[in-house]
């Protein structure tokens, strides 16, 4: 049974104008949505870069060219701050904390750290 309102859509491939993509830029991140966000917005980067060669070769503007590179930029940067946000808690690094709250972090403090890094 298909629910109402979801779409599949193609992962790995721009849609920048596909009907479930309209509001696109306001879609919230989560860690539910982390994955398919990251390889839209890398698919989207793909095109924009491809965008920005075929400009190039054909002489379109220079200022379309340079709005595509700001969008890449803005696009990267946002899938930095998803990554670190919305990202794996695997690849978070584990800091010794002062788990005692003595006012010191102590070598078992630190050795607690290494470990739980060691076991992601």
């Amino acid at each position: 049974m298909k629910k109402m309102g979801m779409h599949k859509g193609h992962y790995g491939k721009y849609t920048g104008n596909a009907k479930w993509s309209m509001d696109h830029a306001h879609t919230k991140v989560t860690k539910e949505n982390y994955k398919a966000t990251e390889r839209d917005d890398a698919a989207h980067i793909d095109y924009l870069k491809r965008d920005v060669l075929y400009d190039d070769h054909h002489g379109h503007s220079d200022e379309k060219m340079t709005a595509d590179e700001k969008h890449i930029s803005k696009l990267a940067g946002d899938m930095k701050y998803d990554k670190k946000h919305h990202g794996s808690p695997a690849k978070k690094q584990f800091k010794p904390q002062d788990i005692n709250k003595n006012g010191e972090i102590e070598d078992w403090e630190i050795g607690k750290a290494k470990a739980m890094n060691k076991h992601k």
